[in-house]
């Protein structure tokens, strides 16, 4: 018989003047253990708290879950940002993202945003899913 069990490992580090507190959860079976989740404690304001209050009680869902969409959102945005401040490559960003090339180049047209398609990472993009001639011809 192999016993599971649950360790949580915490700390911690200054952000300016409030304190963030991170929780790593490992999950151990026997031998093997694999990391599962993180769990963090983030200080709001009273007027951010009650932003996101307001929000959850409209979408009917639960915090956690709403403030995962938060993130994900807010990180969408900002990594397209960078990729148009030069500052990521679209196969950089589409890591980051944790999606494929394709699907990250999708996200850019829908945000309209102009594709560098001078980028290694495009390039070769094209050229596994097209084949060289495609490339050659569309002058990239």
């Amino acid at each position: 018989m192999v016993s599971t069990f649950i360790v949580v490992v915490s700390g911690g580090f200054c952000v300016g003047k409030g304190r963030l507190m991170y929780y790593n959860v490992f999950y151990f079976s026997g031998k093997a253990m694999s990391k599962k989740s993180a769990v963090i404690t983030v200080r709001l304001s009273r007027r951010d708290l009650e932003r996101i209050e307001a929000v959850r009680a409209l979408e009917k869902v639960d915090r956690s879950t709403l403030l995962k969409e938060f993130i994900e959102n807010g990180l969408s945005q900002r990594v397209i940002h960078l990729y148009q401040k030069g500052k990521l490559t679209a196969g950089r960003a589409a890591e980051i993202l944790g999606v494929s090339l394709r699907e990250f180049l999708e996200r850019l047209e829908k945000e309209g945003v102009p594709v560098n398609w001078d980028s290694e990472s495009v390039k070769e993009y094209l050229k596994a899913r097209y084949g060289e001639s495609s490339v050659a011809q569309s002058g990239v």
